[in-house]
Order: structure tokens, then C-alpha cells, then sequence
């Protein structure tokens, strides 16, 4: 599996060119589905396999993902929140040369339905299209947000899905050691915050 080195260099972006992202993010939004387009019609091309194996979605994903979890007072962890938003749009729209790659098996009986992975990717259509500022600004601040907290049960179904339908054995191991990292964080990040909580209403 590719996802960590493509996850460190997605974060060196973040951190050397986030302004450089967000400035030129609707460019992004429009090369990325030719990206797609390309990577779908070379997808027997031994170099796009890390796109239609969906190593450069989840990619992608985690990095949105383990952000959540990170020190908000880090200097990183505020450039990489500035482009949540960004690596979620292209994430999805790479990620989609995974199922596309797959649906001819599946729909033909000769691959099983990966449910699990099926019901990640249907979950995160709507994140998808809420993740564009011109749709964000249209909804009101606290169904967003309550719309946004449906990303917890995708990464739930991203790791069984992961666990369930690894290629290797390797890539099942890759898969533990990304994510045993962000679940640690994220109980003792929510564990303070409700220390502190609790401190300021004694």
C-alpha cells in the first residue's frame, strides 16, 4: 500500500503550500476530473493502479481524517485544517476510479459486493458535495456540522472495508498501523475536551 508516503507528501503540500491550494482550489476542482477521466480510460496501466486501488483517495481521506485528531494549537495542524475542505473534494473524486474500476465485476457476479465499502462511498457523496464553500454557504451553520459528524461512521466503514477486502496481507497490517495512530488521538483529544468542559461548569 502507497497511502503512507502519498499521506506524508499530501501533508508536506499542506504544510509548504496551503496558501498556493486554496488559491487555486477551483482550478483543482475542474483538473482533478480529468484526472479521473485519464486515469479510468489508462486504468491498465501499471502506474495508475495506486488511483483505481484507491490508495490516492483514502490518501487523501486520512489526512482529512487524522487532522481531526491532532493538536489544534500545532502549526501543522492549522495548515492542514486551512485545506480540509480541498483534499475531501479531490479525495472523493480520485477515490472515484476505485469503484469504477470494480463495478463491471461486481455487477457481472464475478467480484462479491464489498457492502462495506459500498455503503462508506454512499455516505460520502453528501460530505462531498457540502464540502464546496458555494453549497456550505447555502446551509445553516448547525446542520453542517451535524451533516459533517456522518464522516465518523465513514472512516468506521473505510477500516472494516480495508480489514475485509485487502489485497495483501501487508496492506491489511498498513491499514492497523494508520489507524490505531488516529483512534488513540481522538479518544484522548475528546477525553480533554470534556475534562475541560466538566472543569469549568464545577
Amino acid at each position: 500500500m502507497l497511502s503512507p508516503i502519498v499521506i506524508s507528501i499530501l501533508m508536506a503540500l499542506a504544510y509548504y503550500l496551503a496558501p498556493q491550494i486554496l488559491k487555486y482550489r477551483k482550478q483543482l476542482y475542474v483538473g482533478v476530473w480529468f484526472v479521473l477521466a485519464a486515469i479510468i480510460a489508462l486504468r491498465g496501466k501499471p502506474f495508475v493502479t495506486p488511483f483505481v486501488k484507491g490508495f490516492v483517495g483514502f490518501a487523501f481521506f486520512y489526512v482529512v481524517m487524522i487532522t481531526g485528531a491532532l493538536n489544534p494549537s500545532w502549526k501543522l495542524t492549522k495548515k492542514l485544517r486551512s485545506v480540509r475542505a480541498p483534499y475531501s473534494i479531490l479525495g472523493f473524486v480520485l477515490l472515484m476510479s476505485h469503484p469504477l474500476n470494480y463495478v463491471a465485476e461486481v455487477l457481472s457476479k464475478q467480484r462479491d459486493i464489498p457492502y462495506f465499502g459500498v455503503a462508506a462511498f454512499l455516505i460520502m457523496v453528501p460530505l462531498f458535495i457540502t464540502s464546496y464553500m458555494a453549497i456550505r454557504k447555502k446551509m445553516k451553520a448547525q446542520t453542517w456540522v451535524k451533516l459533517q459528524r456522518w464522516a465518523y461512521p465513514v472512516y468506521a466503514l473505510m477500516l472494516i472495508h480495508l480489514l475485509v477486502n485487502a489485497s495483501s496481507p501487508q496492506n491489511r497490517i498498513v491499514a492497523i498501523l494508520l489507524f490505531v495512530p488516529y483512534i488513540g488521538m481522538k479518544v484522548h483529544k475528546e477525553f480533554i475536551a470534556k475534562r475541560k468542559i466538566d472543569t469549568a461548569q464545577a
